[in-house]
């Protein structure tokens, strides 16, 4: 469900909970960039007095200029928590999806699930290209070649599924990944090259990247793990 959808009242507890629940000070490991939350924060505040007084629970005091006023507030900040869920939260790993259900965050179904009845290849020999700035370019060939040339006659496509370690403090590292089904699907080719575009923000992180061929029975077998650095 998108914010556009909401009541003033569930737009009000969907930012409530993503606002506190992103909390780098009291929820560290989160991979959240403090700089971007904070973006909300002045907006936020706006918008909390605006509505403490012009929602719908203050129907009978309320004035038309409060109401407008709530309504502006509204229309500054629901885009910069929209951009904010989109970049450091729907598809942060580190962020259970039962967390993000209870924020009223639509979870997109391209996390990696193996069914085991896709391709019985899998991509091999996989070259990595940084030489553009914020894209990670692989390319593979199937197992059962020994030259590049494109996919299978019985894959569809190549999908690329990615980790990445947003928060290098220290002290609360971005952790290894325990299982493949925390990579989030980022890519996908009908040839042999596949092209990861990754935002500014992630500059300079690294990042795991593993590919799997699909067709219509599912995806095969995943390929080797590739660690890189954003360019």
């Amino acid at each position: 469900m998108s914010n556009h959808t909401l009541t003033d009242e569930l737009f009000n507890a969907k930012l409530i909970a993503v606002y506190e629940g992103t909390d780098p000070l009291l929820h560290p490991g989160l991979g959240i960039i403090a700089s971007e939350r904070d973006k909300m924060t002045t907006p936020k505040g706006n918008w909390d007095l605006s509505f403490a007084v012009g929602g719908l629970a203050h129907k009978a005091t309320r004035s038309p200029d409060q109401t407008t006023t709530k309504t502006n507030d509204r229309i500054v900040l629901e885009p910069i928590l929209n951009h904010f869920v989109k970049i450091s939260v729907k598809n942060n790993v580190l962020i259970s999806d039962l967390k993000k259900i209870a924020w009223n965050i639509h979870i997109d179904s391209n996390v990696r699930h193996v069914i085991g009845e896709g391709p019985k290849e899998h991509p091999t020999k996989i070259s990595t290209d940084l030489n553009t700035p914020l894209h990670v370019i692989l390319k593979s060939i199937a197992s059962s070649e020994t030259t590049s040339k494109a996919l299978p006659d019985d894959v569809s496509r190549c999908d690329g599924f990615v980790y990445i370690f947003m928060n290098e403090d220290p002290l609360h590292p971005t952790p290894e990944p325990v299982s493949e089904g925390q990579f989030i699907k980022s890519a996908e080719t009908t040839d042999d090259t596949i092209d990861f575009a990754f935002t500014l923000a992630q500059k300079g992180k690294r990042v795991k990247i593993l590919l799997q061929y699909f067709n219509a029975k599912g995806h095969g077998a995943s390929s080797e793990i590739i660690d890189t650095i954003v360019p």
